[in-house]
């Protein structure tokens, strides 16, 4: 029994040196804390041609940029969500179901 005492005590010593390390590890070796900063424009603005009708895009949709808390690092909208929003935009205005009154990430799709 006094063995598995010292297992468990050595394994709390483990668990306390590794949260110590997280509490000052850089973003480099845990990730980014990425939260939500606003938007920005999607950059949906574009011209083309389809099936002869020239399609023009105004570029009035948004999308999520993100900073992260711990280094103040910001994706720009380089992101998973910003990347389906510009796809479902580009489609939506492609087969005639765009919103050109939607604002914060929608895009009428």
């Amino acid at each position: 029994m006094a063995d598995l005492a010292e297992k468990l005590e050595a394994a709390r010593a483990e668990v306390a040196r590794l949260e110590r390390i997280a509490a000052t590890a850089t973003c480099r070796e845990l990730g980014c804390d990425m939260q939500s900063s606003g938007g920005a424009n999607c950059g949906c603005e574009f011209e083309e041609q389809l099936d002869g009708v020239k399609i023009i895009a105004a570029g009035c949709c948004s999308v999520p940029v993100n900073v992260c808390t711990r280094c103040g690092d910001c994706d720009y909208g380089k992101n998973a969500d910003a990347t389906e929003i510009r796809r479902a935009c580009r489609d939506a205005t492609l087969f005639g179901d765009h919103d050109t009154t939607s604002k914060g990430g929608s895009h009428g799709a």
